[in-house]
């Protein structure tokens, strides 16, 4: 008997959520598909009627951090315009909540992971590309907007963006007793200052 769509969307996303959790824990070597359904309290055999392999679920784990990290960036970003809409988005999504700890925990461990596994490496470089053409177009507009130099390389920015922006959450996970709340905000702000100088 087949699963109703939205019952399985729902049983996915409980997958992810523990999956998530247990990889900000264990890292990807601790995710196995036996523990996995232990942290969900089931067996294996429930998972593997979703997903073929422990490969095709860490997939869906990689895709869910994703579409997570761009729903909490929307969200932030409704409301506000200009170079303070990209101090917002930025500001929205640094691992600051423990939900966005766990988030950036298991993306590092994906990161790590991903050299040595091809489709894990095509799908960073999926997102990566997704990301980074979102935040030019985010610059296109605030150059059209005159908010930013006119001179600036948007292609450049936006890769200058994402390495900060990776930079500042590596950071915050490695030494979050470095930076409050206050200081995240004057490192972003320092940052957005150079696009408009």
């Amino acid at each position: 008997m087949s699963v109703p769509a939205d019952k399985q969307t729902q049983w996915k996303s409980k997958v992810a959520t523990a999956a998530l959790e247990l990889i900000s824990r264990e890292g990807l070597q601790g995710a196995s598909l036996r523990a996995i359904a232990h942290e969900l309290g089931c067996t294996t055999g429930v998972l593997t009627h979703y997903f073929r392999n422990k490969d095709e679920l860490l997939l869906f784990v990689l895709e869910t951090v994703m579409e997570r990290l761009s729903e909490t960036l929307a969200q932030a970003a409704q409301g506000t315009q200009g170079v303070e809409r990209l101090k917002v988005m930025m500001l929205a999504i640094l691992p600051t909540t423990p939900e966005l700890v766990t988030i950036w925990r298991a993306w590092l461990a994906f990161v790590g992971a991903a050299l040595g596994h091809a489709a894990l490496l095509d799908e960073h470089k999926r997102h990566y590309a997704n990301f980074k053409a979102f935040i030019h177009q985010e610059l296109v507009m605030l150059q059209e907007a005159g908010e930013i130099d006119p001179k600036l390389n948007l292609d450049f920015e936006a890769a200058a963006w994402i390495a900060t922006f990776d930079g500042i959450g590596v950071n915050t996970i490695s030494a979050p007793q470095s930076y409050s709340p206050e200081e995240l905000d004057t490192l972003v702000s320092r940052y957005l200052k150079t696009l408009t100088s």
